[in-house]
């Protein structure tokens, strides 16, 4: 117990290198995350069999036929197809323990298999068959679980390919408005600009007006002030959103990713206003559609009277829904989003429903003629679409009428497909942007794909670079000192540091770019300069012949590094708050080596040397 009390920053040390192995090889790490893999079947003979994998097939026509030389065998798998699938002999697709959904496409049913059953624009298949390809050439974006190989690290979009969008944000502004108590303003700018009211937000508490249609120009926007009263020039309208608007758009851009498992994806904020999303093995029009795609959902009850006049009214926004379920399907195929209001918002509808009559006429919705009573339909818009339009049904309507249903405030949001139902439930749980990233004709935004098998290439580039950097060091350590006792402990350390930020990217699920790799090889020169400088001060100044000289040293020494360590730390840290890009990863790293250094692998070389050089009647 004495000797490890006496060698207990070596023993804290030991315990970190066990801890990081175990989050590098072990069960704790991070783990790694969905690779995509672009394959493209041409007309000659090309098979591929992919196990617990995802198929995504885009802007093409898929043949079903048992004469195609092209295979592919998908095992508890789902095939997602933008396009046409058709059946033309009578073969069939296998997928065991899987679906193959179709958006945005049309299917043709077979006629003359049962392995097969299309449905609402999905196919169901059972048992075992076969999905080919015949005389096309079809691209397929292969997603499956990434093959991180020995160790539970993760890589970024320079060591695992992806997509990169930078951008800036859609949107016009104004500040420092007397704004007052003008509930209507919103609409009345939405009016004089032509565009729908969600692209204008107004926040009476802090003077602001934002804009965010694209169509519309400095000049317009300032008009439509000063026709509200305003005292606004086109000079005081300012490019862009506000930084409260880009917050949100990141964070729900963020969530976005997260939520539809994306593993790895970043968004972050650069300078003038850019907003810059990071997704590793994914497609640029995945990336794409995420940052477009506004997601605003919202319930309008219109009514159209006998006369045929028409008033719609808007019931239910995205912020008046408290959660929502796991989707579903109902009799007769279509989808629906199960959800639960907020105990206000389901108050309002209610009295909302009685208002307008809705409760009297419970499954009146005929949007072409409107019946005799009139037509009372409850229309579900996802980013200004029409997705669905339904009626109340008798039993919601009786509970409405009643005034109950607000006790237990539930309710299902309808769709025609899966996709669609899909979309507004993650709409709804991670919330809508106000608006989206500019990529229309004419903006300064730059869209970026590294190819997986490319980017994998800087792997073994990076170990190499690494390994080069530690002989390097390990070289002129060796010409200086000629002394394999005091050179080895210091390589060793050095490596030991290096180990254990890899443990510490692996617990955290940081995922490794090449910002991190520059980061590592600078902690391992800035390591060994600590590290000369504790052997320096120690051993050339004379003989070290007690214990306490050796702690008078060792302290003077570490002073010294304690200093450059805090100057290293306040340098870098304005880059890991900073939009700076790359320059994060490199300043976190740096960072976080320098605190190991300091806190855990320059004390343990300290005790390793002070063995070396003093007796065990010295010390």
């Amino acid at each position: 117990m004495g000797v490890i009390r006496e060698n207990w920053r070596i023993a804290a040390l030991v315990v970190i290198m066990l801890a990081s192995t175990f989050a590098l090889f072990g069960p704790i790490g991070g783990g790694a995350g969905m690779q995509t893999e672009l394959v493209t079947l041409s007309e000659d003979e090309n098979t591929l069999t992919v196990d617990e994998s995802t198929f995504f097939l885009e802007n093409t026509t898929v043949e079903l036929t048992n004469e195609s030389t092209n295979e592919i065998v998908a095992t508890d798998a789902t095939i997602d197809i933008d396009g046409d699938v058709r059946n033309v002999t009578d073969t069939s697709a296998v997928v065991a323990n899987g679906t193959i959904d179709v958006r945005g496409g049309s299917v043709v049913s077979p006629t003359n298999t049962s392995v097969i059953t299309a449905t609402n624009e999905s196919i169901a298949v059972s048992g075992e068959a076969t999905l080919r390809t015949e005389n096309s050439s079809v691209d397929l974006s292969v997603e499956r679980q990434q093959d991180s190989g020995l160790t539970n690290l993760q890589y970024g979009l320079d060591l695992s390919g992806g997509t990169r969008i930078r951008a800036p944000i859609v949107g016009l502004h104004v500040t420092d408005l007397s704004i007052g108590d003008q509930p209507q303003l919103a609409s009345d700018l939405a009016a004089a600009l032509d565009t729908d009211e969600i692209n204008v937000q107004v926040r009476p508490r802090d003077g602001v007006v934002e804009v965010y249609d694209g169509a519309v120009n400095k000049s317009e926007f300032a008009s439509a002030l000063q026709s509200a009263g305003f005292d606004v020039q086109t000079s005081d309208v300012q490019t862009g959103v506000t930084s409260q608007t880009r917050d949100t758009v990141v964070n729900t851009l963020q969530g976005r990713i997260d939520q539809t498992g994306l593993s790895g994806g970043s968004v972050a904020t650069a300078g003038d206003g850019l907003v810059v999303v990071e997704v590793p093995n994914t497609r640029p029009e995945q990336v794409r559609n995420i940052v477009t795609d506004r997601g605003i959902v919202r319930i309008i009850a219109e009514v159209r009277e006998p006369g045929g006049n028409t008033t719609n009214t808007t019931v239910i926004t995205g912020d008046d829904i408290a959660g929502t379920s796991p989707i579903g399907q109902r009799q007769g195929g279509a989808w629906e989003a199960p959800v639960r209001l907020t105990d206000s918002a389901a108050q309002d509808f209610q009295r909302q429903m009685n208002d307008l009559r809705f409760t009297e006429n419970p499954g009146n919705c005929d949007r072409a003629r409107g019946s005799g009573a009139g037509s009372y339909c409850l229309l579900t818009m996802l980013d200004g679409e029409l997705i669905k339009a339904n009626g109340l049904s008798l039993g919601f309507a009786d509970s409405l009428g009643q005034g109950t249903w607000s006790d237990r405030p539930e309710f299902t949001i309808g769709a025609s497909t899966s996709g669609e139902a899909q979309d507004i439930k993650l709409s709804l749980d991670v919330g809508s942007l106000p608006t989206t990233l500019d990529l229309g004709q004419g903006a300064q935004y730059d869209v970026s794909y590294i190819e997986p098998s490319y980017a994998q290439s800087f792997k073994p580039l990076s170990v190499i670079t690494g390994l080069l950097a530690w002989f390097a060091v390990a070289g002129m350590i060796f010409l200086r000192y000629k002394k394999v006792q005091v050179a080895l402990p210091m390589l060793f350390t050095a490596i030991a540091e290096v180990y254990i930020l890899l443990g510490f990217a692996a617990i955290s699920g940081l995922a490794l770019d090449l910002s991190h790799i520059a980061g590592l090889i600078a902690v391992i020169g800035t390591g060994v300069d600590d590290l000369v400088i504790m052997a320096d001060e120690i051993l050339q100044e004379g003989d070290v012949a007690t214990g306490r000289v050796f702690q008078s040293r060792f302290r003077k020494a570490f002073w010294v590094i304690g200093a450059a360590a805090a100057t290293t730390i306040i340098a870098m840290s304005p880059l890991t708050v900073l939009s700076v890009g790359d320059l994060f990863g490199f300043a976190v790293i740096t960072i976080v080596g320098v605190l190991v250094g300091v806190l855990i692998t320059r004390p343990a070389y300290g005790d390793i040397l002070r063995n070396l050089v003093l007796s065990e009647d010295q010390r």
